[in-house]
C-alpha cells in the first residue's frame, strides 16, 4: 500500500512539473523605459563633489533564453542620457552592454527574479564652446561649410567630445505579471550598477555606484 500511495505522489509531482514547465517559455525580449541615478563622477573631493548625483532616462532592451524554470541567460543593453550636467555643462550619453545568470521564481502570474551580470559601459561626453579665431584666420565664402573660415577675430561657437570604455557590473531584480502565452508586463526592475570610468580630476579608474530603474513590456516565444 505504502509503495502504491508514492508511485501515486510521484507520478502525480512529474505530471504538476511537467504542466510547469509548458508555462515557460522558450525565450523572451523585453523592451522598457530605464532610468538611472548615475553617480559617474567622484563625488568626495573637488569637481566632482560639486557635481554630485545626477538623473539620466533613455531605453532599455534583454534578450532571455530559459534552460528551465528557474535558471535563464540574459543579454541586456540600454542606453540613456543627460543633456546638461550642472555647472560643468556637459552632455553625457552612456551605453550598457550586460551578459549573465538569472533566477527566476515562477509562479501562475507573478515571476519575481534575481540576477548578476557582468559586461561595459560606454560613456560618450561632449562640450560647448565659445571661442575668437585667430588674426590670421582666413575668410573663405566659397568653402563649405562656409563657417569654417570664418575670417579674423570672429566669435565661433564648437562642440568638444570624448568618448571613454569601463567595466561594467549589474546586480538587483524585478518582477513580471504574465498576461497570456505571448506577452508579460514588467512593472519593475532595480540594479545597483557598478562602473569604473576614470576618474574626472585625476584620471585614473575609480568605481562609480548607481542605481538603475525600468518598466516595460516582456514578449515571449516558444515553450519549454
Amino acid at each position: 500500500m505504502k509503495k502504491s500511495i508514492t508511485l501515486i505522489s510521484l507520478v502525480l509531482l512529474f505530471a504538476l512539473v511537467a504542466s510547469a514547465q509548458k508555462d515557460v517559455p522558450r525565450s523572451e525580449a523585453y523592451l522598457g523605459f530605464q532610468y538611472v541615478r548615475a553617480n559617474q563622477f567622484n563625488q568626495n573631493t573637488g569637481l566632482g563633489q560639486s557635481i554630485g548625483g545626477f538623473d539620466m532616462y533613455g531605453g532599455h532592451g534583454q534578450f532571455i533564453w530559459n534552460f528551465n524554470q528557474w535558471i535563464s541567460a540574459v543579454g541586456d543593453f540600454g542606453a540613456v542620457n543627460k543633456p546638461n550636467i550642472g555647472i560643468i555643462n556637459v552632455q553625457n550619453t552612456t551605453a550598457f552592454t550586460y551578459g549573465g545568470p538569472r533566477f527566476y521564481y515562477r509562479m501562475h502570474r507573478w515571476s519575481p527574479f534575481g540576477e548578476v551580470l557582468f559586461g561595459a559601459a560606454y560613456r560618450h561626453v561632449s562640450t560647448g564652446v565659445i571661442a575668437l579665431t585667430d588674426p590670421t584666420t582666413p575668410v573663405l565664402p566659397v568653402a563649405n561649410p562656409s563657417t569654417l573660415f570664418p575670417g579674423p577675430d570672429a566669435l565661433v561657437r564648437a562642440r568638444l567630445t570624448t568618448t571613454q570604455n569601463a567595466f561594467a557590473m549589474e546586480v538587483g531584480g524585478g518582477l513580471d505579471y504574465r498576461f497570456n502565452k505571448h506577452f508579460s508586463f514588467r512593472p519593475v526592475e532595480v540594479d545597483y550598477v557598478l562602473t569604473r570610468f576614470p576618474s574626472l580630476s585625476k584620471g585614473t579608474r575609480e568605481n562609480q555606484n548607481s542605481i538603475s530603474a525600468s518598466a516595460g513590456v516582456v514578449f515571449t516565444f516558444g515553450a519549454l
